[in-house]
């Protein structure tokens, strides 16, 4: 069921604005439990449980931490999928464009678009210099840390 309703409900762009896939599905807040039971895998970190779910051409991670809460969310795409939003945000300026208030960071081999929700789009450079949309990290810290953060990354 948790399943059925990520893949029939997520929105991109809702996503972008919301800063994480239960809000933009219109689901409550996932629970560990409910993860276990319906995960394609699982593997522990040091600080907590991560379960994903695979789709077409994408795939979402849940992680939570050791007292089995939800800490964010990741999608890693794997080359073009059906998600709605997907072709507004699949270049770094279009994703730029897609939500005012974005904040652009070249990182060398990686571009990161920075969103007033706290969500980043990450781009890798393919074949002939094409970027291409790789992951979306859901909200994990405050805007202000994640500008902080990416700034000093372009400082070495």
């Amino acid at each position: 069921m948790l399943k059925q309703t990520i893949a029939g409900q997520l929105d991109l762009l809702r996503y972008l604005e919301r800063g994480a896939v239960h809000l933009a599905a219109g689901m409550s807040i996932p629970e560990q439990t409910a993860c276990e039971q319906e995960a394609d895998e699982q593997w522990r970190t040091g600080s907590g449980v991560v379960y994903t779910f695979d789709f077409d051409g994408w795939s979402l991670n849940l992680h939570f931490d050791l007292e089995k809460n939800f800490l964010h969310d990741t999608i890693d795409f794997f080359g073009h999928c059906d998600l709605p939003g997907f072709a507004d945000i699949a270049g770094p300026a279009r994703a730029a464009c897609a939500i005012e208030g974005a904040t652009g960071f070249d990182l060398g081999d990686e571009q990161v678009v920075l969103l007033p929700s706290s969500v980043t789009l990450h781009f890798r450079k393919e074949e002939g210099d094409v970027q291409v949309l790789t992951k979306i990290a859901g909200a994990l810290l405050s805007y202000g840390a994640l500008a902080d953060y990416y700034r000093s990354m372009l400082r070495r």
